[in-house]
C-alpha cells in the first residue's frame, strides 16, 4: 500500500511541476498583456513642483510613508493644465520637474506601468508558490499515508503477536 501510495504521489509530483509550469506562463503572459495596456493607457510627463520638498531620501516622516508627495503641476496628454500631488523622492527645489506616470484619457496620475521584468518576477513568484504548497500537500498526503500504514502494521503485528507468542514462549 505504501509502494503504490508513493508512486501516485510521485505521479501528482510531476503533474504538480507541469501545474507550476503553466502557472507561471500564464502569469507572464497576464503581466506582459498588462504591460501593453499600460503601454497604451499610460504616458510619462513631467510635472513640476509648486513647494520645496525637504527631507530624507523617499521618507516622509510626519506621514511615515516611503514616499514624499508634493503639490505640483503638469500638462495632460490632452494639452490641458492640471495640478494635484505627485510623488517625490528626496528633497527637491520648488520649480524642478519630476517624471510622473498619467493616465492617457484623463491625465490623472497613474502608477508606472508593469514592464518586463515584473512580469517576469511575478511569474517566478508564482511558480515558486504554487509549487511548495503542492509539495507540502504532497509531504501532508505522504506523512498521512505512512502514518495509516504504520498503524495497520502495527495492529496486524500486535494481532499476530497475540497469537503465536504463547506457542514459543511455552504459556
Amino acid at each position: 500500500m505504501e509502494s503504490a501510495a508513493s508512486w501516485v504521489l510521485g505521479v501528482l509530483g510531476l503533474v504538480l511541476v507541469a501545474l507550476a509550469a503553466l502557472t507561471g506562463m500564464q502569469l507572464h503572459g497576464n503581466g506582459v498583456e498588462q504591460a501593453r495596456a499600460d503601454a497604451v493607457n499610460r504616458v510619462s510627463v513631467d510635472a513640476t513642483l509648486l513647494q520645496p520638498v525637504e527631507g530624507a531620501i523617499g521618507v516622509d516622516t510626519a506621514a511615515g510613508a516611503m514616499q514624499v508627495t508634493a503639490p505640483a503641476t503638469w500638462v495632460a496628454p490632452d494639452g490641458t493644465p492640471r495640478t494635484g500631488t505627485v510623488p517625490v523622492l528626496g528633497a527637491q527645489p520648488a520649480g524642478s520637474t519630476v517624471p510622473v506616470w498619467v493616465d492617457r484619457t484623463s491625465g490623472a496620475i497613474a502608477p508606472p506601468p508593469v514592464d518586463e521584468l515584473q512580469a517576469g518576477v511575478t511569474a517566478v513568484v508564482g511558480a515558486v508558490l504554487v509549487l511548495l504548497v503542492g509539495i507540502l500537500v504532497l509531504l501532508g498526503l505522504r506523512a498521512l499515508v505512512h502514518a495509516r500504514c504504520a498503524a495497520r502494521n502495527h495492529a496486524a503485528w500486535a494481532r499476530e503477536w497475540a497469537l503465536y507468542e504463547p506457542l514459543w514462549s511455552g504459556r
